[in-house]
């Protein structure tokens, strides 16, 4: 140590090098900071109703298309496309019921439902046409 105060500039000094710790060249370690072992992943819950309504309508669409088999097999095709056209309007309504409990999960969730909405509104109008068009078509043929 000097007598001098350090804010003199007559004097150049180097400064002196002081080390704190060990001189073991340190390792480096890249990635997340942990504390412990254990890190815990929380996923993202998924939409999973019960009753699941969208197995539902997957249902009355293959009841659907098997009507319309059965009706074209059976030289019955206005008879089959008619039951065919109602049950599918039931299938699209049951998917506007998982759209709608969708909308509502989403909600609690703070989410956006703009995709159920429409998903919702779009099944509702193109059902309502179905079984609008399958009790027409069935009445035409004597059987509504």
């Amino acid at each position: 140590m000097s007598s001098k105060p350090p804010w003199m500039e007559d004097e150049k000094q180097a400064p002196e090098s002081v080390v704190v710790g060990t001189t073991k060249p340190q390792q480096m370690i890249s990635g997340q900071p942990t504390m412990g072992g254990n890190m815990l992943y929380v996923q993202d819950p998924t939409f999973k109703p019960e009753p699941n309504f969208r197995h539902i309508s997957y249902a009355a669409l293959a009841l659907a298309a098997i009507a319309f088999i059965f009706g074209w097999g059976t030289n019955n095709e206005d008879i089959g496309c008619g039951f065919c056209c109602s049950l599918f309007g039931v299938g699209l309504m049951l998917d506007a019921a998982h759209y709608g409990t969708k909308a509502t999960w989403q909600k609690e969730r703070g989410e956006s439902t703009v995709e159920s909405t429409i998903g919702l509104i779009a099944d509702i109008l193109i059902g309502m046409a179905c079984i609008l068009f399958a009790l027409f078509f069935l009445r035409i043929h004597g059987i509504f």
